[in-house]
């Protein structure tokens, strides 16, 4: 189960599994409560979309200020809608200006707080209980077609011993099926699986298929060995409720995005 809650004006949505482990903080930020105006209105972390940097900055310190930590301490990236993975596990990794390529991080040092930055695509969160290790990913269409929710079991697996068994997992606000409509190129990705796994299905319009991101990743992260029972699920689709959240899909080139955030309690 998702709940809302709030910290002033900041809005956002938790797990109530994540949030039964006091070794991490986690969030799902909504759009509300920032210094951006319209069309960024108003918690926007991104200024690629043509927000001023200046507002930015001021969004990343609600946050950061809301939870406790420095602004230094976030870990952005450059997302490419991929899968590489960044394993961070002491400060010597950090590249200048703490910025990487990529759509993924684990650690398991304690004050790093990796993000990921959402306008319909999935973010999922996974932590290891037993080793305190927690993960965060951003997964579009192209990176659920490579597979990076099961990659990243993988790489927790080879890189920190973690059995899948003692995983949780979290998928945050996405794009839902009621309004995610792909064309044959996706579909293709996708080796075509328009039945069965149930992820693709026909949308009424020839060539074209409703798709649902989430459960994409959530059946990627079961075959992955990660118990049904341990991974949840938001079911807040970003394109209906814009109210809340910015949307790429439902809103255009021109709109915003929201952070979402685990960490490693320092």
């Amino acid at each position: 189960m998702f709940h809302f809650r709030d910290r002033g004006a900041l809005v956002y949505l938790q797990s109530t599994a994540l949030n039964r482990f006091d070794f991490l903080s986690h969030a799902f930020f909504s759009r509300l409560g920032g210094a951006s105006p319209a069309p960024f209105a108003s918690l926007n972390v991104d200024a690629g979309q043509g927000d001023q940097p200046a507002n930015v900055r001021q969004n990343l310190h609600f946050i950061s200020q809301s939870f406790g930590f420095a602004v230094e301490d976030l870990i952005l990236g450059r997302q490419v809608h991929g899968d590489t993975l960044h394993v961070l596990t002491a400060r010597h990794n950090l590249p200048a200006g703490d910025m990487f390529e990529g759509d993924g991080f684990i650690t398991d040092r304690p004050g790093l707080v990796l993000c990921v930055k959402t306008a319909d695509c999935v973010p999922v969160f996974l932590a290891d209980e037993r080793k305190k290790i927690v993960a965060a990913l951003h997964a579009g269409w192209r990176g659920t077609a490579l597979g990076i929710a099961g990659k990243a079991v993988h790489v927790l697996r080879e890189r920190f011993a973690s059995a899948p068994e003692d995983l949780w997992a979290a998928i945050g606000p996405a794009i839902g099926p009621c309004c995610y409509e792909v064309d044959e190129r996706v579909c293709h990705r996708f080796g075509n699986r328009t039945e069965g796994d149930g992820f693709l299905k026909a949308s009424g319009k020839k060539g074209r298929w409703m798709m649902d991101l989430a459960l994409a990743n959530r059946l990627q992260l079961e075959g992955a060995g990660v118990s049904s029972g341990r991974i949840g699920t938001s079911g807040v689709c970003t394109s209906c409720r814009r109210d809340l959240f910015f949307s790429h899909r439902g809103e255009g080139e021109t709109t915003g995005r929201q952070l979402n955030f685990i960490m490693v309690r320092g």
